[in-house]
């Protein structure tokens, strides 16, 4: 089995096989004329709202990345360009795939070294994720009341505890890598090449977590990054049609679950999305067909934006 699952084309095809699953189960018993009667309900004009932001989210994103490599830096043009056909990869690809074509590509194009992209990538995400992870803390925070008549005052800290112990194990395996690249930096590397460009991707973190001017630079960036994306898939709720009383809450447990499920299936598929928000809106009040309604506006907004700045990206790197 386990030599099976290594083969990367059986892989892909379980993950495909899991989506369409999904999305049978999901959509076997829903009334698809009451889903286009929310859709019709739904705003254009926020639609086109979400897209502009999420375009600008991206854009921010491959700013960030750019921000992380040291300097002297490639053309933050080229390096831009490399992000977004990465996060085209991203895309079709499950567990952020695209990320290490990222890294390929900056070594690639750009003479970035491997050990340079791969922590650059890393704490650009990193931080993101995590910065992601404390506005959720902070929504179950100020909807305590609230949480707790949905789900149960165990729930909700249960589900803050679990993402307070995501965060923290995290940061503290960056404090390891940045105690750690300090004592090697001027350690002689080892021979085994594997173990070498190991060494040098912590030499090279442990030197972005150093720098306090970067790394606040970096987190005001994240911060910025964060409220766009979250804003953008705000704004596809009322661009679905989907009637919920706090759509920041609802969204931002929407963006937080299909997240995860990004690393196990294909976000292309949308079974995360569908599954998300199958999920969480019924529980804020929101009827089938408007949980589908959002899964599908969801859809279009995380690809949209993506597809249009990127595949022109990904084709001239053909």
């Amino acid at each position: 089995m386990q030599r099976l699952l290594s083969h990367r084309g059986i892989r892909i095809g379980l993950q495909l096989g899991l989506s369409a699953l999904i999305l049978w189960l999901l959509l076997r018993d829903v009334e698809f004329a009451a889903v286009q009667n929310t859709l019709a309900a739904g705003s254009m004009k926020w639609l086109f709202a979400a897209f502009a932001v999420k375009a600008m989210g991206l854009l921010f994103h491959e700013y960030r990345l750019w921000l992380a490599l040291p300097k002297p830096r490639p053309t933050t043009r080229h390096v831009i360009s490399v992000g977004l056909a990465a996060g085209v990869l991203n895309l079709a690809l499950p567990a952020r795939a695209g990320d290490l074509a990222a890294i390929a590509f900056l070594d690639r194009e750009c003479k970035v070294p491997v050990p340079v992209g791969t922590a650059a990538v890393g704490v650009t995400s990193f931080l993101e994720a995590a910065l992601f992870a404390f506005f959720l803390l902070g929504v179950f925070g100020m909807g305590a009341a609230h949480w707790a008549d949905l789900f149960g005052e165990g729930t909700r800290i249960d589900a803050m505890l679990w993402i307070t112990c995501g965060v923290g194990s995290g940061v503290l395996v960056l404090v390891i890598m940045a105690v750690l690249g300090r004592r090697w930096a001027d350690a002689d590397l080892p021979q085994n090449p594997l173990l070498k460009m190991i060494q040098r991707i912590v030499i090279e973190t442990s030197a972005i977590l150093r720098d306090a001017r970067y790394l606040g630079t970096q987190t005001a960036a994240a911060v910025v990054q964060v409220f766009l994306v979250v804003t953008a898939f705000t704004l596809a709720m009322p661009a679905s049609g989907a009637a919920v009383s706090d759509p920041l809450m609802a969204s931002s447990l929407v963006l937080g679950i299909s997240s995860l499920a990004a690393f196990v299936l294909p976000p292309t598929m949308a079974a995360g999305p569908a599954a998300a928000s199958m999920l969480v809106l019924p529980m804020l009040g929101v009827d089938e067909a408007g949980a589908m309604a959002y899964a599908g506006t969801y859809w279009l907004v995380a690809h949209t934006p993506a597809m249009i700045m990127g595949l022109p990206a990904l084709w001239a790197r053909r």
